[in-house]
C-alpha cells in the first residue's frame, strides 16, 4: 500500500471512531473490523459511518444568526405597537418571507433522524442571511403603498351600502352625511384619513370608533337639506341634535376623555369647530382644548421615523396635528384667547404622503334625495389639490400664530408689535408669491384655482393682512399718533379682495355649504368696509357702500349653516346705525335706501386718514399721561383690550356671544 493511500485510510478511521451500533447506545467501541466486539456480542451488523469533524462556528454564521434575531425582534417590536389590522399585515408578511424560501434542498438529516442544515456555507444560511438584509422601502416606496392603499379603500366604499345600518343610524343617512363630510369638511383641515376609517369601519380597527362616526354626522348634519336631520323639521338649527347628544353620552359612558385616542382627538376637534360655528363658544373652547391636550398625551406633537410598517400611523398623525395647530389658531381670534400649541412645538413634518386626494377630480355633491330642487353647477372638472392647500395652510397658520402672539395677546406692545410689522408682512408676502401654481388666485383672472378649500385659503390669507394692520390704526392699545396711511390702504385693498372672492364662491358653490372660516374672513373685511363708508362723503361712498351690501348679503347667507356668524353681523350692523349709515343703507334689507346711491364711482384711491381715525373711539391725545415718546401706548390698560369701555371687534369678536 502507498504512503498516500495508508495515510487516506489511517484518516478514515480517525473520522469515523465508532460504528453506528456503538454511537446510536453511546458506549465505547473497540473499532475492530470487519465487526467490532459489542456488534459481535450483540449480533448486530456492524457499520462505519465516515463524516468529516463538526467546523466551529465561523463568523459569516454568527452574523447570519445576529441578523436574523434582530429581525425577529424588530417583528416583535412592531406587532407590540400595531393595531390588530396591521399585526395581521405584519404576521402575513413574516410568514410569507419563510413560505417563499424553498428550504428542503438545504436541509440533512443524520442517522438518529435528527434535521440539521449542511453547515453555515449552505444555501439556506446564504438565503436566510439575504433575508435579513433586504434594503428598506424608498420614500417613494411608501408614498406609493399608501396612494394604492387609498384607491383600493375607496373602491371599498361600496360595501357600505350593504351594510344594515352604520353604528344605529340608517345606511342611506349614514352615508349621506358621511358623502357631505368627505366632501366638504374633511378638505378643510384634513383631520379624517379617509382609507383607514373606511377600513376599520368595514373590518373593525382602532382608526374608527362610534364617537368619531357620530361626530361625523353630527357635524355634517347643518349642510344637510334632508328633514330628517332635524329634531323640529321646520328649525334648520336643530339639525343633527340626536348626533350630538349620542356623542354626550359616549363622552361620558365610555370615560373617553381619561382614555385619549386619535379616533377620539378627531371626534372633539369636529365638535370643538361645529359647536363655535353654531355659537355654542364655551363647548367648542372646551372641546378643542381636551384635544389638544390629548395630542401632548398621545406624543402626537412628536414626529416619528417613517418605515413600511408604520407609514399610514405617522400619515394619520401629521394630519391630525397640523388641523388640530389650524383650529387652534383660528379658535384664537374668534374667541381672544391664547393659542394651545405654541410655533415652538410644532416639529411635526408637513410632508403628507399619501398624495390620492391631490389630484382626485372635484365634484360637488349633490343629494340624491333631493337633486331636483338643487340647481345643476356649470363646473369644469378641476383636481381639487387638497393636500397642497392644506400644507400651505399649515405654513399661514405659522404667521398666524406671530401675529396673536405679537400683536393681541396680553402683554402685547406697541414697539414690539411695530418691530415686528415689517418681518410679519414680509412673510405674508413670501406666502403668497411662494404658492404653485394650481393654488394660485385671482379674482379677475379667468384661469384661478376656483377650488372651495383654496378660496377660504385666500380668504384667511387677506384677514391676516388686516389683522396685522389694523391694530396701528384703531382704538386698541397698539394705536399709533401717526398711523402709516399705507396701513389703511391694505386693509382696504385686502377688504375688497375678501369681498370679491366671497361673492365668486357665492355663485360657483353656493353659500350654503361654507365653512365658518369663510364667513370670518368676510366679517373681518366687513369692519373695514363700514369705517370707509362712514368716514367718506355720502355722495361718494357708493363704492364702499356697494362692497358693504354685497357682503352683508353673504354674511346673512352663510348664517344658515353656521348660527355663530349672526353675531359679528349684529356688530356691523350696530357700527353701521351708530354712525348714521341708515341714511343710505337699509340695514335690514341690505340695499341701497336712494337709488341714486347705486351708480358705483371709481374706486377710491386717497384715504381721508384722519376720517378714518375718528370712526374709532378712544384716540389718544398728546395729553395722555401714559403716550410714549414714539406716540404710542406703553401699557395694555390704556385702552383697546384692557378697557370693558371698548370691545376689539377683530381678537374675542365671540366672546361674549
Amino acid at each position: 500500500m502507498s504512503q498516500r493511500r495508508r495515510d487516506r485510510t489511517e484518516e478514515r478511521h480517525a473520522l469515523a471512531r465508532a460504528c453506528q451500533f456503538c454511537r446510536s447506545r453511546k458506549i465505547r467501541c473497540d473499532n475492530k473490523r470487519p465487526s467490532c466486539g459489542s456488534c459481535v456480542t450483540q449480533a448486530q451488523q456492524c457499520a462505519y459511518v465516515f463524516r468529516a469533524p463538526k467546523e466551529r462556528p465561523t463568523l459569516a454564521a454568527m452574523s447570519a444568526l445576529q441578523s436574523e434575531k434582530t429581525r425577529l425582534e424588530k417583528i416583535l417590536m412592531a406587532l407590540r405597537d400595531a393595531s390588530p389590522a396591521d399585526r395581521e399585515k405584519i404576521l402575513k408578511s413574516a410568514v410569507a418571507t419563510e413560505v417563499d424560501l424553498d428550504v428542503s434542498p438545504f436541509f440533512s438529516v443524520d442517522e438518529t433522524g435528527k434535521i440539521d442544515s449542511f453547515g453555515p456555507s449552505s444555501a439556506l444560511q446564504a438565503s436566510i442571511h439575504r433575508s435579513a438584509t433586504v434594503e428598506s422601502p424608498t420614500p417613494r416606496q411608501i408614498c406609493n403603498n399608501l396612494f394604492a392603499n387609498a384607491a383600493l379603500q375607496r373602491q371599498r366604499e361600496y360595501e357600505l351600502y350593504h351594510l344594515p345600518d352604520i353604528d344605529g343610524v340608517p345606511t342611506p343617512l349614514a352615508i349621506h352625511l358621511l358623502d357631505l363630510h368627505w366632501s366638504r369638511q374633511h378638505h378643510a383641515f384634513l383631520l379624517t384619513y379617509r382609507p383607514a376609517i373606511t377600513r376599520d369601519l368595514l373590518d373593525g380597527g382602532p382608526n374608527c370608533s362610534s364617537f368619531l362616526l357620530q361626530s361625523i354626522f353630527a357635524c355634517s348634519s347643518k349642510f344637510s337639506r334632508r328633514l330628517e336631520v332635524c329634531d323640529t323639521p321646520s328649525n334648520p338649527e336643530t339639525a343633527g341634535g340626536r348626533f350630538f347628544r349620542r356623542c354626550d353620552e359616549l363622552l361620558a359612558q365610555g370615560l373617553l376623555l381619561t382614555t385619549p385616542s386619535i379616533p377620539t382627538v378627531v371626534g372633539l376637534l369636529l365638535l370643538g369647530s361645529t359647536f363655535i360655528a353654531f355659537g355654542i363658544t364655551s363647548k367648542g373652547w372646551l372641546y378643542t382644548g381636551y384635544a389638544l391636550r390629548m395630542i401632548y398625551d398621545l406624543g402626537i406633537h412628536l414626529d416619528c421615523k417613517v418605515t413600511s410598517e408604520n407609514a399610514e400611523r405617522v400619515e394619520i398623525r401629521r394630519r391630525v396635528f397640523w388641523g388640530a395647530f389650524i383650529c387652534d389658531k383660528l379658535q384664537s381670534f374668534y374667541l381672544g384667547r391664547p393659542v394651545g400649541i405654541q410655533l415652538r412645538d410644532s416639529h411635526v413634518s408637513r410632508q403628507l404622503m399619501d398624495m390620492y386626494e391631490e389630484k382626485e377630480i372635484s365634484i360637488p355633491y349633490r343629494d340624491p334625495a333631493t337633486v331636483a330642487e338643487q340647481p345643476v353647477l356649470p363646473h369644469m372638472p378641476i383636481p381639487i389639490y387638497s393636500i397642497s392647500t392644506f400644507q400651505n395652510f399649515c405654513l399661514l397658520s405659522k404667521i398666524m400664530t406671530m401675529i396673536i402672539n405679537k400683536f393681541y395677546v396680553v402683554g402685547a406692545t406697541a414697539t414690539a408689535a411695530r418691530a415686528s410689522l415689517q418681518t410679519i408682512e414680509d412673510a405674508l408676502d413670501s406666502w403668497k408669491t411662494s404658492l404653485p401654481r394650481q393654488l394660485q388666485f385671482e379674482s379677475g383672472r379667468p384661469d384661478s384655482c376656483l377650488q372651495p378649500s383654496v378660496m377660504s385659503l385666500y380668504g384667511i390669507y387677506y384677514s391676516l393682512i388686516i389683522l396685522l394692520h389694523r391694530p396701528l390704526i384703531s382704538d386698541g392699545h397698539l394705536r399709533l399718533l401717526a398711523p402709516p396711511e399705507s396701513s389703511w390702504k391694505r386693509c382696504t385693498d385686502a377688504a375688497r379682495e375678501i369681498t370679491g372672492l366671497v361673492v365668486i364662491y357665492q355663485s360657483e358653490y353656493t353659500l350654503r355649504s361654507a365653512p365658518y372660516l369663510l364667513g370670518y374672513a368676510l366679517y373681518v373685511a366687513c369692519t373695514i368696509h363700514v369705517r370707509n363708508a362712514a368716514a367718506t362723503e355720502i355722495l361718494c361712498a357708493g363704492d364702499h357702500c356697494r362692497l358693504l351690501i354685497s357682503s352683508l348679503k353673504c354674511l346673512d347667507e352663510l348664517s344658515v349653516p353656521n348660527p355663530g356668524i349672526r353675531k359679528p353681523t349684529r356688530i356691523i350692523r350696530n357700527i353701521m346705525r351708530s354712525n348714521s349709515l341708515d341714511q343710505i343703507i337699509d340695514t335690514d334689507r341690505n340695499r341701497l335706501v336712494s337709488e341714486s346711491h347705486s351708480i358705483d364711482p371709481p374706486p377710491i384711491l386717497d384715504f381721508d386718514l384722519e376720517a378714518v381715525l375718528r370712526m374709532f373711539p378712544g384716540r389718544p391725545s398728546a395729553d395722555d399721561g401714559n403716550i410714549m415718546k414714539d406716540g404710542t401706548a406703553d401699557d395694555f390698560t390704556t385702552f383697546g383690550l384692557g378697557n370693558s369701555n371698548c370691545e376689539d371687534i377683530l381678537y374675542g369678536f365671540m366672546e361674549d356671544i
